[in-house]
């Protein structure tokens, strides 16, 4: 897990091609490219995901479990996290929008983020931004499903 981990901290330079990892058949409720590679949550059934990290010729992490969402409101938007665990290690995929700067007309400029927060024994370790999307930078497409409490990692 520890050369996993070194490897996902050091893709914070370059642009990957935005591919989806996840099959056809699945639902594509997150993607995005990291670095070199890329990162998917792909919906296998009515309440179970599946967080793939790596490229389409080789996913380098794959974690499925059931849906573990939260999300908070923040000034002029908010932000949703799907949490997967593995270990002691915790890969938490977030997206979110929040009013930025005053502009020249009287509006907002709004602040994207999304990426993933990789946290061990309750600590976060990195948090690795998404440089390229292959299409909405947000989660969508998620099945029915209980919200969980919302934890702040930054």
């Amino acid at each position: 897990m520890n050369r996993m981990l070194a490897l996902l901290l050091l893709l914070g330079t370059g642009y990957a091609q935005a591919e989806g990892l996840c099959a056809e058949g699945e639902t594509v409720a997150f993607s995005c490219g990291v670095g070199s590679k890329s990162l998917s949550v792909c919906g296998l059934a009515d309440d179970t995901l599946s967080y793939r990290f790596g490229t389409p010729e080789r996913v380098e992490l794959e974690i499925t479990a059931p849906i573990h969402f939260s999300r908070t409101a923040y000034s002029g938007g908010g932000e949703g996290n799907l949490t997967f665990a593995a270990g002691r290690y915790k890969y938490v995929v977030y997206s979110s929008i929040s009013n930025g700067d005053w502009l020249a007309d009287g509006g907002r400029d709004k602040i994207e983020r999304a990426g993933v927060y990789v946290v061990k024994d309750d600590k976060l370790l990195a948090d690795i931004p998404c440089k390229s999307y292959s299409a909405e930078h947000f989660i969508r497409q998620l099945p029915a499903h209980e919200e969980e409490a919302f934890e702040y990692y930054r």
